[in-house]
């Protein structure tokens, strides 16, 4: 049983222990891709909760795969420009939640104005889906300078 124990120890070192430094580019990216995963699963959850309250069904812009690409790949994206604040601009984390707060709110604006359907109620119902995953993603995003300081939570 105790030579069974070591072999496993042997294959752990040898397969999971690595000495590898993360740079600040590195922590960035991948903030930007936890929070992109952490807020793909909040939206697809708010998007089955409001479409089963709501019966509303039409799906060719807002939808599972556009939810999981378009919010993974934003966040992610969002690490990146997160990093380049803090790598060229001082008060870098300060002037990236200024920057997210003010598109999130140009969003949300956008979100409240847009026209998806000569129907107003599809329009209508539209407008609150589009809404709530704004919001969801923007918040996200904002919590990217969080996550880059507390990296242990997804390394």
């Amino acid at each position: 049983k105790k030579s069974g124990n070591n072999n496993f120890h042997h294959a752990k070192n040898l397969f999971m222990d690595y000495d590898y430094q993360q740079t600040n580019f590195s922590k960035a990216v991948l903030a930007g891709l936890f929070a992109g995963i952490a807020a793909t699963l909040a939206n697809l959850l708010y998007d089955y909760v409001y479409r089963d309250i709501t019966s509303y069904w039409p799906s060719e812009i807002i939808n599972v795969s556009s939810i999981i690409v378009a919010t993974t790949l934003l966040l992610t994206v969002a690490g990146i420009i997160f990093h380049l604040f803090r790598q060229y601009i001082k008060n870098g984390s300060t002037g990236y939640f200024i920057f997210f707060t003010a598109l999130t709110a140009l969003c949300i604006y956008g979100a409240l104005h847009v026209q998806r359907s000569s129907d107003p109620v599809v329009t209508i119902e539209f407008r609150q889906l589009l809404l709530g995953v704004v919001i969801i993603s923007g918040a996200a995003a904002l919590l990217i300078p969080y996550l880059y300081r507390h990296s242990k939570i997804f390394c």
